[in-house]
């Protein structure tokens, strides 16, 4: 039987006047992500368009592992750090893919 992989998906509410720099911080953080961590397959990243500041992310990875570490990279503790001020809400969810 073959491991699932992992899918981060993140729910971000950033505040108006600060989504160009969080959209920045986040595309930046994801070319790191793919550069860096050979476990994560890849990076999505999503606006909506009907509501200016939300923001949906996902990151594909190998398996748990790799999943549960990805907030404890470099490239995740210094995109935590840069988007703090800007974050009013933040939900995380797992999801096993076959």
């Amino acid at each position: 039987m073959s491991a699932l992989m992992k899918l981060v998906a993140t729910v971000f509410e950033v505040d108006p006047e600060h989504i160009s720099a969080f959209r920045a911080a986040v595309f930046a953080s994801a070319n790191e992500v793919e550069r860096a961590d050979p476990a994560c397959r890849g990076v999505a990243i999503a606006e909506d368009p009907e509501a200016p500041g939300f923001f949906l992310t996902s990151a594909l990875y190998a398996d748990d592992q790799a999943a549960a570490a990805h907030d404890r990279t470099a490239a995740g503790r210094a995109f935590e750090e840069a988007v703090r001020p800007f974050v009013k809400l933040k939900r995380v969810r797992l999801f096993d893919l076959g």
